[in-house]
């Protein structure tokens, strides 16, 4: 009797064993990778004001950002905004579906697309004397905010597409498995390079379409009705 239940019992065991590393195939890795959670988080701290510099200092600076306009030599700007914005991604990856061979399906469990935009405001030290200078000033450096705040919020959802359009490329070209899990981190990094392909090329269109709203706002009228708003 006591034979039997050990056999019974060893049996169990086994069928336990198999189940949970059951050998895998590659509609089974496809299947993993469709359900790929990704998340895109944007961090968008307000502006921050700097007032500490002359209006030859922030001329230089504008000449920086501005090439491609070919601006006059006696041009002088009186305030500019400096914007950077930053891109990262990570994947967590975790080899639960192991099988006998030591296989696993080559599957992110998650993917984080993080977005950073910073901003500062230049102003002429000497607009701070005057309430006219200053609110002028600051009412057209602040479309200058809101255009990129605005450009990389409506493009969100762009980033989110092409980290789908990254695995779905790296999945038709590469496979998901099943890989031997020693050679797993060779095509982690390979995807990684897949991934940041397909970001990239997002984030350049982010800020081409940024740079054309905002020479929008840098115009000949705009500067005209600048100098005629207030004393300077």
């Amino acid at each position: 009797m006591f034979n039997w239940i050990l056999n019974v019992l060893l049996i169990v065991l086994a069928v336990i064993y198999l189940y949970r590393f059951q050998e895998m195939d590659a509609v089974d890795c496809m299947a993993e990778a469709s359900r790929v959670p990704i998340s895109v988080q944007m961090s968008m701290p307000d502006p921050t004001l700097n007032t500490e510099l002359s209006y030859s200092q922030i001329t230089q600076k504008f000449r920086n950002a501005h090439k491609s306009l070919q601006a006059s030599p006696y041009l002088q700007a009186l305030g500019v905004t400096e914007f950077a914005l930053e891109m990262k991604f990570g994947m967590q990856f975790t080899e639960k579906m192991k099988s006998i061979s030591g296989n696993v399906c080559l599957v992110p469990e998650s993917i984080i697309v993080d977005l950073a935009l910073e901003q500062t405001i230049f102003l002429g030290k000497s607009s701070t004397r005057s309430k006219c200078q200053f609110k002028t000033l600051m009412d057209h450096e602040m479309r200058h905010v809101k255009i990129n705040r605005d450009g990389v919020k409506k493009n969100i959802s762009r980033f989110e597409a092409a980290a789908r359009q990254g695995l779905a490329l790296f999945g038709k070209q590469q496979g998901w498995g099943p890989y031997h899990y020693n050679d797993s981190q060779g095509k982690k990094e390979l995807l990684k390079e897949y991934m940041s392909a397909a970001l990239n090329r997002t984030f350049k269109a982010t800020e081409q379409e940024i740079d054309l709203q905002q020479a929008k706002v840098d115009t000949a009228q705009e500067y005209l009705r600048i100098g005629r708003s207030c004393r300077w």
